[in-house]
């Protein structure tokens, strides 16, 4: 008991207390709005790409490539999201808070909030699996984002179909992280050694992206944030931090899923709403104000259903 309880604390505690930081440094104006937004950019475009080059570039392919354990990640994502699908519509009525409340529920912060959770929890063969499930994982989010977010849009600003597919084709192509997992995979199938100076000029780059994506996560968790919405938001928080996450892990537990690769399915489906859901909901006329109260309350929720998630996994001999 006391072991798993000092295992999960040394998990998730320190990730939370650079989050708490972010939220102090915003609350005390000592960084303003344009540095966490700058330090955003900064993480998804370059740092965090940095990161999954070099981890998917000097991977072990025989701890990357499992199918099964990639298929189940995949097939999580896709049935959350029809479920979610079927089922919202016949609750709420108003298309952009349709759209925002979907995306919500389904859409996990696995990239900003998802990696410090595996290096900490699972070590270097959980953070090279990771690697390799993360682009899969972007992907789907965001191209469900793309089209719930059209389907639900309002009246004059619905896309055509060939317009939603463009703009999905467009969101993958372009995605950095997606880019750099591409560019790592000649030097994995091929064997291909980093020469050093290259290896550490990018691991310097790599080693930027938790603490700032960390206090970027927290810099976003404003009181004001909370007025109004707040069932829809509080409900899909609760899909997305309780109901997913329990149904997931009970099957993968089921399906033999084990160690490093059943914590990844937890922290994939058992981590906060994505802080790009509530950037894509204002571009494409959703509920944005909806999406930024979900992505706040599933990521002050989840400092408890991780934290306790974790004690249950690693106490049950499961992690």
């Amino acid at each position: 008991m006391l072991e798993s309880l000092l295992f999960s604390i040394n998990t998730v505690v320190p990730v939370f207390i650079i989050v708490a930081v972010g939220v102090l440094l915003k609350y005390k104006n000592f960084m303003d709005n344009s540095f966490f937004s700058q330090s955003e950019k900064f993480v998804f475009k370059i740092a965090l790409p940095a990161y999954l080059f070099i981890e998917v570039a000097t991977a072990d392919t025989s701890v990357v490539f499992d199918s099964k354990f990639i298929i189940y990640c995949v097939a999580g994502i896709v049935l959350s999201f029809l479920i979610l699908c079927v089922f919202v519509p016949i609750f709420i009525k108003s298309n952009d808070k349709r759209g925002a409340f979907i995306q919500g529920a389904y859409r996990s912060n696995f990239a900003l909030l998802g990696v410090p959770l595996a290096a900490n929890m699972l070590g270097q063969e959980g953070m090279t699996q990771i690697a390799m499930i993360l682009p899969f994982a972007i992907v789907l989010f965001n191209m469900f984002a793309v089209i719930i977010l059209s389907v639900y849009a309002p009246v004059n600003k619905k896309l055509k179909t060939l317009q939603i597919i463009k703009n999905i084709l467009i969101n993958i192509i372009t995605n950095p992280l997606i880019l750099a997992v591409i560019a790592a995979l000649p030097f994995i199938f091929f064997k291909i050694n980093l020469p050093p100076i290259i290896n550490k000029s990018v691991a310097y780059l790599a080693n930027l992206s938790m603490p700032l994506a960390l206090l970027s996560l927290g810099a976003n968790c404003t009181l004001n944030s909370f007025k109004g919405r707040f069932k829809l938001a509080f409900t899909a928080s609760v899909l997305k931090t309780i109901i997913i996450p329990i149904v997931t892990v009970v099957i993968a537990i089921l399906l033999g899923f084990r160690n490093e690769q059943l914590g990844i399915i937890f922290i994939l489906f058992g981590g906060p709403t994505a802080i790009s859901s509530y950037i894509m909901a204002k571009n494409m006329d959703g509920d944005y104000e909806l999406a930024g109260q979900i992505m706040l309350i599933s990521t002050i929720m989840c400092t408890g259903t991780i934290f306790l998630g974790v004690f249950l996994l690693r106490f049950l001999n499961y992690i």
